[in-house]
């Protein structure tokens, strides 16, 4: 099991303060001592990948008996976060030590640290191997995936991280909607709250909680905390349940998880169909070389569009090619199962790229999970639906055949237990567009969204973060049943 270690949870300057004699600076509880902030992450499989390297690495390193470590990402170029950098020579002088950053962090580590990188390096300096990263693009770093993300520390752009189902945000003032939604689905979070009073550079504690509650309430604890913020035992006063300070040397397991999160928010329809490609032959290769295998959930929003199975009747597509071009709409042929299916605006389009052997699921269970992640969604919304025996998806009114409307449809392709494609749940969809098809292959059904049932549109970000959480709550019971527990 994953866990995370904090080796310093305090700002620049840690705490307490040269020269300052405040109530925190001269308290005797040891989880107001706070050095520069750093984590270290420790993947299933023992790696060590340390995420910033503070002045006070020498100690922290110290405290916690670290002697190796296996990869090294920084957040930004600030001294508090890239100072320890010339204490690494005692544990990697022997073997190159990778390093991560953005290029402009890179080049401030060569000109900082001349003596390693000029052309006959100083005696004794450590083998340290910089590689260069993008915000937004995932790169892999002791066998662990990592994403960055690109948040804003004042004007100066710098990176958060985020690693499975947690993430490490620092020294953060602003983050955008699209660095935002990469935090959504975290079951542990470790972000930045400096103190009570605003900062130029650096959010509040209160901003810190309102951010929290913005990507969906995980467990979080706040770090980079100044001698300005209260007292460790007054913490838990204010704090909201959930939010935690941190401290020194806290120690936290992670529960492996269940798969990736990607909120692709509106994205073309070819582009997410290439990307479920990929993702589905790396998880086959992956399989075939007995390797680890990482799914992945992605929820989409589509242009309109209309796509067809592999098995699906072309007669039920109603429309001729004017009325398609009228309407900008274009039809694909494509490789799941069920017939004919409109994708547009307003629709949760969810793509789970799973590896049902991690859950223990063959196909038939896996598609009558998704019936049920969809229903239980609804049933939060207080919208009663099932599913019908023969015709796969989720519907409304099925005891009364003359009503029976879907609101959902699921189509999936599999081989190996791989499986991509997924589920189209009309939340806020135009349905004017299924009167250009037969949905689903029937004549004789009708179909139905969630703001038709409610009689109101719903807010679709929070219906994704409801069906996330759902998702994540059902996918990672059935791992965790089917893992045997670690001695």
């Amino acid at each position: 099991m994953p866990r995370i270690i904090v080796l310093g949870s305090g700002t620049s300057t840690g705490v307490p303060e040269v020269g300052c004699h405040c109530a925190v600076c001269s308290s005797t509880d040891p989880a107001d001592k706070r050095l520069r902030t750093s984590v270290l992450y420790i993947t299933d499989s023992g790696k060590r990948i340390l995420i910033d390297c503070s002045p006070d690495f020498r100690q922290q390193a110290l405290r916690v008996g670290l002697d190796r470590l296996d990869a090294i990402v920084l957040t930004h170029e600030h001294y508090d976060h890239i100072g320890g950098l010339d204490d690494l020579r005692t544990i990697s002088w022997d073997k190159p030590l990778p390093i991560y950053a953005e290029e402009r962090v890179l080049a401030a580590i060569r000109h900082r640290l001349h003596y390693y990188f000029r052309k006959n390096p100083y005696p004794g300096s450590p083998q340290l191997d910089l590689y260069p990263i993008h915000p937004g693009i995932p790169f892999e770093a002791a066998d662990m995936e990592i994403l960055p993300i690109r948040v804003m520390h004042a004007g100066l752009p710098i990176l958060a991280y985020r690693l499975g189902d947690f993430a490490f945000v620092t020294d953060l003032k602003t983050i955008s909607p699209v660095s935002l939604k990469s935090l959504q689905g975290l079951s542990l979070l470790l972000l930045n709250g400096l103190r009570h009073k605003p900062h130029l550079s650096h959010q509040t504690i209160d901003e810190a909680i309102d951010l929290i509650a913005r990507v969906g309430h995980p467990k979080a604890y706040i770090t980079h905390l100044s001698h300005h913020a209260p007292l460790m035992v007054e913490m838990s006063h204010f704090l909201p349940e959930g939010v935690v300070a941190s401290y020194d040397g806290l120690e936290e397991s992670l529960p492996k998880s269940p798969y990736r999160y990607a909120d692709c928010g509106e994205m073309p329809y070819d582009e997410a169909l290439d990307v479920q490609r990929s993702l589905f032959d790396a998880l086959l290769k992956a399989k075939a070389m007995n390797r680890p295998t990482h799914s992945v959930l992605m929820f989409c929003e589509h242009e309109p569009v209309l796509t067809i199975g592999r098995h699906g009747d072309k007669a039920n597509l109603l429309a001729d090619s004017l009325q398609l071009s009228n309407r900008h709409i274009r039809v694909h042929t494509v490789d799941r199962g069920g017939d004919i299916t409109y994708h547009g605006p307003g629709q949760i389009t969810g793509y789970p790229v799973f590896d049902l052997e991690m859950f223990g699921l063959g196909i038939k269970r896996y598609i009558s999970l998704l019936e049920s992640c969809i229903i239980e969604l609804l049933q939060g919304y207080g919208i009663e639906a099932a599913p019908v025996p023969g015709a796969t998806g989720v519907w409304i009114d099925v005891a009364e055949p003359s009503k029976m409307r879907k609101i959902c449809a699921i189509g999936v392709r599999s081989s190996r237990y791989v499986v991509m494609h997924g589920f189209a749940l009309n939340v806020n969809t135009d349905l004017s567009y299924f009167s250009l098809i037969n949905p689903c292959g029937f004549t004789d059904k009708g179909v139905t969204s969630m703001a038709r049932e409610l009689g109101y549109s719903p807010d679709i970000e929070e219906v994704k973060r409801r069906l996330q959480q759902i998702f994540h709550c059902r996918f990672s019971a059935l791992m965790q049943a089917v893992t045997p527990p670690m001695i």
